[in-house]
């Protein structure tokens, strides 16, 4: 029922709770901490049948509201030891000096884990003297019911129906200096850093917030102070001999807390806590009379595990990483085993070497995540041409970069894969030169024409169906061969592009940026902004607009229950765009095909009467001919024709291949549904989905051989992402330390500044979307998320302005926003937390600020 800190054998986790068995763990370690003991959960059966059986608590079952708890709470308050507990407790007291003053405290089971700490919600007693030890160790008891702890689970879906509470009784430090410290640094998760917390008297006052204490970092490894912030602790709480703690105010209150030796010897502390338990973490010390104590230890719960892969030991070269996904593809969340096997194979075919996979290259593709291995670009190629790369990233991304030193990241050594990358680029401009040449010098609509023949011939056989006989690697060669044929005829492309560059050429030093903009609204060939415009189409059939729900329209359609001309555009589209969806281009994600009444939800909220489709053709005719003005009196009207007709006539082609890829996947998708099927009832698989957990190559041996136990591999795959499960908000820029490089804030006071998208000012209310589905946007809302991509078409159409998080000009956010002419700003670092839902914004797309104004 009860167990000394230095009991021979360590109790279970579902017996003392997080906290307790830390406190036996580091005792036995060796550390030094106070003395004391634990009530376990089994110390306290007797309470919790009693308070189970009463009346208060199947009304809390049914309805655990704050009146409930404090009811329940002001039963558990009467409960009195038997005699089973109190002999327990005697034996335990007799040990103890009658002078010791305690500290009385929780520890759950279900606290201080890996993903619920429940920091602050149950109660802890200080300067507990013998005779109210037994009142402190009630009030301890009954804060297990308050209705911060029960909130807290609800949220955290840990079940009310099964309270457990052990509670423990430890020697209270009389400390002259007290605080916190984190084995790593939790602002920016570097693990070579430790961050302390401190000020004078007893650490209460910094847990519950009463002062702001002192914060040093420390780097751990070399032993460095880092950087200090004093702060005015203007009072601090002391143990009175007598018992209970008393408030006083400090007479030096600027002082800082700790001596710098002090500073080091808390930060060793931490260490080696970290080095016992193998995981960063967060520990609580007291210092008295020049003695360091250990107070606390549990595992940190908010840093973000970088992958065992990626990570360089302390005082080892270090290296930088920009996360891919987030910056180029829309969405943040980790892709699937198997679609992002998928997704390097391609990314293999389109770069041609220039971008070599791998961690000696110049990109790492790992558990669901890529990332640009900066390093190795630098040493590979150079600062001078990698800055040039950073040019295209948002603002934010290009102002974080600027403030780390990349010397710092320079690898002593270039690697086999990047000494070859000049060669690749020099065969790849070899191969596309000649097309390029043609398409910047001859007629570029035969090599338009041309081009549109490939991808409709490719998107036809596309079409048809795989065969699960092929071996599975060979039908994802055979599929992304389609892709490689249009990468093979990217001079289209490249004639947009150059025109675009020579547009911007002649009008240099004139303000014209937003009219260039307005030229490449809503070009022929992108498959995106047709999309939008087929969405569009079915949204105003009048049936669909007396359609009432999304249940209803996926059983009519299962019926055939529309009008002809209905169901003709539908299958069209659903021929046509039936593979795209959210993160189209992972394997694992659903199609649009898969899920009618979401397909329905989408249209029912576009807004057929007013919307950015209606007049951006004619926005973009009026930008066309107010440049042509300036074009004549400038004396190169020929010239912008010339160019601005190949712009307009090729750069909306530029989406398209990525568009074939995603038919690519879709095809892939379906074979690997059938396989996964198959591989079910062969009993290899509990389900077909799980398929997607799998490498292509495992597949493959799976298909081959019988005996290969596919399970395993697949838990071998998933576990790395259980890792990473809890993590939300990915950074863009890290290190294989563990930092998180952030950009910087810039601008005036009251402006959010971000990258000038699509130009035009417009006012309205803010709707903060984590996902394309989570809820409607309605018409005159001013879109704001991280990224987007194409599966956020239709919530464009009732976009008064965008606000993006990441991504540059060419992400699709931006793409679609400049199509539809949309304001649109990106690179707001945090926008879905500094912007609430509700809050009415102005966003200025032509400068780039976004301003909350009520």
């Amino acid at each position: 029922m009860i167990y000394g800190f230095k009991t021979k054998k360590v109790p279970s986790l579902s017996q003392v709770g997080g906290k307790a068995k830390a406190l036996i763990e580091t005792t036995k370690a060796g550390f030094e901490v106070p003395e004391g003991f634990v009530l376990s959960v089994e110390f306290f059966d007797s309470w919790i049948q009693e308070i189970k059986s009463t009346d208060q608590w199947k009304g809390f079952l049914t309805s655990p509201t704050k009146q409930m708890c404090d009811e329940l709470k002001r039963r558990a308050s009467k409960l009195e030891f038997n005699e089973v507990q109190r002999k327990a407790l005697q034996k335990e007291f007799a040990a103890l000096s009658e002078k010791t003053v305690f500290a009385v405290r929780s520890s759950s089971p279900e606290e201080d884990l890996e993903d619920t700490s429940f920091a602050g919600q149950y109660e802890t007693i200080l300067g507990v003297t013998h005779g109210k030890l037994e009142s402190a160790i009630v009030e301890a008891f009954t804060s297990m019911l308050d209705t911060r702890v029960v909130e807290y689970k609800k949220l955290n879906d840990i079940p009310l129906d099964n309270p457990r509470i052990a509670i423990i009784v430890q020697k209270q430090i009389a400390s002259d200096v007290s605080g916190i410290a984190f084995s790593l640094n939790p602002s920016n998760n570097c693990y070579d850093e430790a961050m302390i917390n401190a000020s004078f008297g007893l650490g209460e006052t910094i847990v519950s917030g009463q002062v702001t204490p002192d914060t040093y970092i420390v780097e751990k490894v070399k032993r460095q102070i880092l950087d200090k912030k004093v702060m005015e602790k203007s009072f601090g709480l002391w143990l009175k001999d007598d018992g209970g703690t008393i408030k006083r105010v400090n007479k030096k209150p600027k002082e800082q807390a700790l001596t710098n030796k002090q500073i080091l010897m808390v930060a060793e502390l931490a260490s080696r806590c970290e080095a016992h338990y193998g995981k960063p973490m967060d520990i609580e010390w007291a210092i008295e009379d020049g003695k360091l104590y250990l107070l606390q230890s549990r595992p940190i719960t908010t840093y973000l595990p970088l992958f065992p892969e990626l990570i360089t030991k302390p005082e080892e070269e270090k290296y930088l990483y920009i996360d891919i996904m987030g910056l180029t593809q829309g969405f943040t969340e980790s892709m699937s085993v198997l679609g992002l096997d998928i997704w390097e194979k391609m990314l293999e075919i389109a770069k041609a070497g220039t971008m070599p996979t791998g961690f000696d290259g110049a990109v790492v593709a790992i558990h669901g995540r890529q990332y640009m291995h900066i390093s190795n670009l630098l040493k590979g190629l150079g600062f001078k041409s990698v800055n040039k790369i950073f040019q295209g990233y948002d603002a934010p991304t290009r102002r974080a970069l600027e403030s780390v030193d990349l010397n710092d990241y320079l690898p002593t050594k270039k690697t086999d894969k990047m000494k070859k990358v000049y060669g690749s680029m020099l065969k790849m401009a070899l191969n596309i030169g000649p097309g390029a040449i043609k398409a910047t010098f001859s007629d570029h609509r035969k090599i338009r024409d041309e081009y549109i023949k490939i991808s409709d011939k490719s998107k036809a056989e596309l079409r048809l169906e795989l065969s699960t006989c092929t071996p599975f690697d060979q039908s994802i060669r055979k599929g992304l061969s389609h892709f490689e044929k249009m990468m093979g005829s990217i001079g289209i492309l490249i004639a947009g592009m150059t025109s675009l560059a020579k547009i911007k050429k002649l009008f240099k030093g004139q303000d014209i940026e937003d009219l260039v903009i307005s030229l490449g609204m809503d070009l022929d060939g992108n498959p995106t902004s047709a999309m939008g415009h087929y969405m569009y189409k079915l949204a105003c059939y009048d049936e669909i607009k007396k359609t009432k729900s999304g249940e209803e329209f996926a059983r009519r359609i299962a019926d055939r229950n529309y009008s002809k001309e209905f169901l003709e555009d539908y299958d069209s589209y659903m021929e046509l765009y039936g593979s795209r969806g959210f993160k189209e281009i992972d394997i694992a994600s659903p199609r649009t095909y898969d899920d009618p009444e979401s397909f329905f939800n989408q249209l029912a909220h576009i807004n057929t009467e007013k919307n950015h489709l209606q007049g951006v053709k004619e926005r973009r005719k009026k930008a066309y001919n107010q440049l042509l003005e300036k074009a004549i009196e400038g004396g190169f009207e020929k010239k912008f024709i010339k160019y601005a007709t190949k712009y307009q006539e090729t750069f909306g082609f530029r989406e398209d291949p990525k568009f074939v890829y995603v038919m690519v996947v879709d095809q892939l998708r379906r074979l690997a549904l059938q396989i996964g099927d198959q591989f079910v009832r062969e009993g290899r698989l509990e389900t077909k989905e799980q398929v997607f957990d799998l490498t292509s190559a495992q597949i493959v041996n799976a298909q081959k051989n019988k005996s290969f136990d596919l399970m395993k591999s697949r838990e071998e795959n998933v576990k790395p992402y259980k890792l990473v499960e809890h993590i939300k908000n990915w950074p863009n820029i890290i290190d294989s330390r563990g930092k998180i490089i952030r950009p910087i804030s810039t601008g005036e006071e009251g402006d959010i500044i971000g990258d000038p998208i699509a130009p035009g000012i417009v006012r309205g209310k803010a709707k903060v979307l984590h996902g394309p589905y989570e809820k409607p946007l309605e018409p005159g809302e001013i879109l704001v998320t991280k990224a987007t991509e194409p599966a956020w078409t239709p919530i464009f159409v009732n976009a008064a302005g965008v606000v993006l998080e990441v991504g540059g000009p060419l992400q699709h956010g931006a793409i679609i926003a400049r199509e539809y002419g949309i304001p649109c700003v990106s690179g707001i670092y945090n926008a879905q937390s500094i912007i609430k839902d509700g809050d009415m914004l102005e966003v200025d797309g032509s400068s780039g600020i976004v301003r909350i104004i009520g």
